[in-house]
């Protein structure tokens, strides 16, 4: 109603602006008398001076009584004054002319304006020439501010009906239109609150059916989302319950056991229990923040000096082993990224070629701007990726058929869905030499401001 009301207000204002401007104008005026001048030249005859007078005198008395009528009926002010006839012979005698019209002749400039004077007041003329002679026929002028008030009531009554008249269609259409919206509001009123299942209503109207697409695909976005945390839960138990086992174990042994050293030994694989325990908690609770709904905030970071920090981290780790961390990489590299998601990307990286690499081998990072994108691989020299095993690399909680080494099997699923989350890229290739893996990431780069 409130469009509709607006639709006919603007209606509104547009026919009083145009009917303002054609009162206003000039030449339309002109117009219209130059029409009036033509319609009392046909009681014109030549050579019958005095019956032209008579139907003229006649014609002005008839005309400025129906105007008086009509008129101040319409424009409800005061009658702004009666139409003055003027005629003349081709030679300049009078054959009538309305009281109050001069008797000599106005002169041609004063009827080239459009608009003259008589007697203080303002006329708007227009004169024309006939066989019988000259006809001049005079129109005063109404001003504006009794103007505008006639024209802004003259459209109100009749915009009125016409919005009643168009109300009662418009509410039955758009009650009929609604009624398939409100039947979907109240089939999904209807359904269980953990009901999920794709729409099985029937919608003959096609504007509704972008709506319930959309919604089938909530719900199946809402179905996957439920059977990942339902996954995860169960894996998470699942993968819980081996180092829960071993703590209960070894508490049950070392509070039993008298022996010194037998004790040591149960203290170090409780402890150990404890720390793949720990291990396993963060990364389920950071591979849960990775797939939450809000994003993490950028922020300016030195990519270089966070790589940097990471391989020192590792190092005691290498060293055990013998192995090599190398890093290629510009002295630094600011850009805006979110610092927990890189981090987690190099961590888990670092800790799978440190784990799974060979003793004594080598394990290099390269890092770089190129295009635009910043572009990190990881690559080591160890025994590889088994054929089988590639597909599900990136899978929660999948370990590789031939791995010996502690872990979760969440690293490679924490750095997918950590590049994921920044519009990221991975791929897999060889690494070092022919030999072992190298993964490649390419991150959107924004350049800090």
């Amino acid at each position: 109603m409130l469009v509709l009301l607006l639709a006919f207000a603007l209606i509104w204002l547009a026919l009083v602006g145009w009917e303002y401007k054609e009162s206003r104008s000039s030449e339309s005026r002109r117009q219209v008398l130059w029409n009036v001048t033509d319609l009392l030249s046909e009681v014109l005859s030549p050579g019958r001076m005095e019956q032209n007078r008579q139907a003229l005198e006649t014609a002005d008395r008839l005309f400025n009584t129906s105007r008086r009528i009509n008129v101040a009926a319409k424009v409800e002010i005061d009658h702004p004054g009666d139409l003055l006839i003027s005629a003349r012979t081709r030679q300049g005698e009078r054959i009538y002319a309305s009281p109050g019209v001069p008797a000599t002749a106005l002169p041609a400039r004063d009827l080239n304006k459009g608009v003259v004077q008589l007697k203080g007041k303002a006329y708007r003329v227009a004169e024309r020439l006939y066989p019988a002679g000259y006809l001049t026929v005079f129109e005063p002028l109404i001003p504006d501010e009794e103007v505008l008030p006639f024209l802004t009531k003259r459209y109100i009554v009749p915009l009125a009906i016409s919005f009643s008249l168009v109300l009662l269609p418009l509410w039955l259409a758009i009650s009929r239109g609604l009624l398939p919206l409100r039947r979907l509001a109240d089939y999904l009123n209807r359904r269980a609150s953990d009901d999920f299942s794709p729409l099985s209503m029937r919608l003959p109207y096609r504007e509704l059916k972008p709506i319930v697409q959309a919604l089938d695909q909530l719900l199946r976005r809402s179905r996957d989302s439920i059977a990942r945390e339902r996954t995860i839960v169960q894996d998470a138990a699942h993968e819980m319950r081996t180092p829960l086992a071993v703590i209960s174990t070894q508490a049950h042994a070392l509070a039993r056991e008298e022996d010194a050293e037998a004790r040591q030994q149960n203290l170090a694989a409780l402890e150990q229990a404890v720390a793949r325990h720990s291990h396993l908690v963060q990364q389920l609770l950071r591979l849960a923040a990775l797939e939450g709904v809000e994003s993490e905030r950028r922020q300016q970071v030195d990519l270089v000096e966070v790589t940097r920090n990471a391989l020192i981290g590792l190092s005691p780790r290498a060293e055990e082993k013998g192995m090599e961390l190398e890093l290629e990489s510009p002295d630094g590299l600011l850009a805006s990224l979110a610092l927990v998601s890189f981090l987690s990307i190099v961590d888990n990286l670092l800790s799978n070629a440190v784990a799974y690499g060979r003793a004594g081998g080598r394990v290099r990072v390269r890092l770089a701007a190129v295009d635009g994108r910043i572009e990190l691989a990881v690559a080591d020299d160890g025994p590889g990726i088994a054929v089988e095993d590639k597909p599900h690399l990136f899978e929660r909680f999948y370990r590789g058929k031939a791995t010996s080494a502690p872990g979760s099997g969440l690293g490679l699923a924490i750095v997918w869905q950590a590049v994921r989350a920044q519009g990221g890229r991975i791929r897999m290739t060889e690494g070092l030499e022919g030999r072992g893996v190298a993964f490649h990431v390419s991150l959107p780069w924004l350049s800090p401001s």
